[in-house]
């Protein structure tokens, strides 16, 4: 079983505009038919409309193979504020038609699947880090909120849930400490919360793609860059239950 992480996709609303986005899904498409896809959020730039309907004409042909999650720029104008309307859009335009199996925008808890292929099972745990902005200094920062993380410690303590391959990811990226405006505020809480109990973390939101190994328990921690015109992208097989990272062209 394999899966290609790509993260902000930033669709804009004029087709042009979305040359390189579409070359790297039109890629993957043809080359790598049987992967499925993770994309780490911001995948509209500032949560249009019209954007939206440009990603899923792009996403459609990934439907039932493709797993997501909202950004700062899925959720909020340029980013920066939290607009209840563009998440539902979200959930509307994309979650719900690329049939994610939940929504982000209604009980706040994580969105889970398990994808099952020759006899692997991986869980698949998307979450929603996007801080409801109330103040300028809040600008593109994230949370996950104590209810998101309660519930996620739930499912992670399920005795079934123990012998699968689990995968986590979200957008913001959890080791920003350094910059207010863009960090994950309760990083901590949710590195207490998941330490040792998943084998793989993926976001993105940085626009800088990086690996990390055996950090907080976990086997792999990665960041992805803007995938859109990028040539390579990390590639997560799963086999035996066992997981692998490598690079994989995309371009």
């Amino acid at each position: 079983m394999r899966f290609i992480h790509l993260s902000d996709l930033h669709f804009h609303r004029s087709k042009k505009d979305n040359k390189a986005c579409s070359k790297t899904l039109e890629y993957i498409k043809k080359q790598y038919p049987e992967h499925y896809l993770i994309i780490t959020g911001d995948i509209a730039d500032d949560g249009h409309e019209d954007q939206f309907k440009r990603a899923f004409e792009a996403l459609k042909p990934f439907s039932g193979k493709i797993f997501i999650c909202p950004g700062n720029h899925d959720f909020g104008a340029a980013g920066n504020f939290y607009s209840r309307e563009r998440a539902e859009r979200f959930d509307g335009m994309l979650s719900i038609p690329l049939q994610q199996g939940g929504t982000f925008t209604r009980d706040n808890t994580p969105v889970v699947n398990i994808v099952e292929q020759n006899n692997e099972r991986v869980m698949l745990i998307a979450l929603d880090t996007n801080l409801e902005t109330e103040h300028p200094f809040d600008f593109a920062s994230g949370e996950v909120g104590k209810k998101q993380l309660a519930a996620l410690d739930a499912i992670l303590s399920g005795p079934v849930v123990t012998a699968m391959v689990k995968i986590l990811f979200f957008h913001h990226h959890p080791f920003m400490h350094n910059n207010p405006f863009m960090e994950l505020k309760d990083a901590y809480d949710l590195m207490r919360t998941i330490f040792n109990r998943v084998d793989a973390v993926m976001f993105g939101h940085k626009h800088v793609s990086k690996r990390w190994e055996n950090v907080g328990g976990i086997k792999y921690i990665l960041a992805s860059d803007d995938s859109p015109g990028k040539d390579w992208a990390r590639e997560i097989t799963v086999e035996k239950s066992k997981l692998s990272v490598a690079d994989l062209q995309i371009a």
